[in-house]
């Protein structure tokens, strides 16, 4: 996850996004929670919906995914 935060505190969603698929393990709602408020502070909108899809499939309770969500939306 701390990875995942570097790369995307520089703006680079696609390398993060890419870790996340290449892991060797599913990754966790917490990954996917990282990279989606990232997204949220670059306005990467496309790549947040993708990462809000995972959360929402692991972590059905959790409604911080929403809430980024409609932020980037707003």
């Amino acid at each position: 996850n701390c990875m995942i935060d570097l790369l995307g505190r520089a703006g680079r969603l696609d390398e993060g996004e890419n870790l996340i698929n290449q892991m060797p393990y599913q990754a966790t709602s917490t990954a996917w929670m990282t990279l989606l408020a990232a997204c949220r502070i670059h306005f990467d909108v496309e790549r947040a919906r993708r990462a809000a899809e995972h959360v929402f499939k692991l972590d059905e309770e959790n409604a911080a995914p929403y809430v980024l969500l409609s932020n980037i939306y707003a």
